[in-house]
């Protein structure tokens, strides 16, 4: 997710494990529908037209409490769907690219645990969630936050509850491995290494230093910190129930 400054203020494969390059059809379709709405405003609307569109659609935590509506010229129910449609834009294609390749690599594993009805609802959850920490830290800023890390945040964090640890990597799929509890996933040390470096990393960027990493790009880590904690803390909200094995009937003597 990043802030645009342009814009005024299952099948096996045979040996009991999935294919190496089986893409859920919801992950695709979500990769597809991005990548369509970027290609729409690059090549088929100008720029005028990709302001209006960006303005309309872009969470901006300051219209929440000044009349954005004459400032922007953007309907009043921006407030309601910005917090989502934020995440359908990218400033340019690497952002899309990179967005895309962590939910292919991310949704993928959370998509075939969870189900296509599931992991949109997952996917909603981490677009508001990434929106609503952001503004809880710049509720007066009048930029454009657009991007989909948000929802990639969530999806790192919903998976380090089920794919992740060793006794979850020896499992057949990810639909059958075990969902960690809070405290099992936050003692596992692969688990907590993973946790530790994302929330550095994204700490990083909001130093100077982050800005000179991203080539001067603002990132919106707090959205990508609210992602995360919405996928590890309500994963369970989504998950199904695990799967008992069938009984064995003995016969009598």
């Amino acid at each position: 997710m990043t802030i645009n400054p342009d814009v005024p203020h299952r099948r096996g494969s045979g040996n009991g494990r999935p294919p190496a390059f089986n893409i859920p059809g919801v992950v695709l379709a979500v990769i597809l529908l991005l990548a369509a709405v970027h290609l729409g405003r690059t090549q088929l609307i100008g720029p005028v037209m990709d302001d209006r569109l960006i303005a309309d659609l872009a969470f901006i935590p300051a219209c929440y409490s000044q009349p954005c509506e004459v400032l922007f010229g953007r309907p009043n129910g921006a407030l309601l769907w910005s917090p989502l449609s934020h995440a359908l834009l990218h400033g340019d294609w690497t952002h899309f690219g990179l967005n895309a390749i962590w939910l292919l690599a991310f949704g993928s594993p959370v998509a075939r645990r969870i189900g296509s009805v599931r992991f949109l609802g997952f996917v909603v959850g981490g677009a508001l969630a990434g929106a609503a920490a952001f503004f809880l830290l710049n509720p007066t800023l009048m930029e454009p936050v657009i991007g989909a890390s948000g929802v990639v945040s969530a999806l790192m964090g919903g998976a380090c509850r089920f794919a992740f640890s060793g006794l979850q990597r020896r499992a057949a799929t990810s639909a059958t491995s075990v969902r960690l509890s809070l405290g099992q996933a936050l003692s596992d040390r692969t688990i907590l290494f993973f946790i530790l470096v994302f929330f550095a990393t994204n700490l990083l960027t909001g130093t100077a230093l982050g800005g000179y990493v991203s080539g001067g790009a603002q990132i919106a880590w707090e959205a990508h910190i609210g992602g995360f904690l919405f996928g590890f803390l309500a994963f369970a909200l989504f998950d199904r129930p695990p799967v008992r094995p069938a009984s064995i009937l003995t016969p009598p003597a």
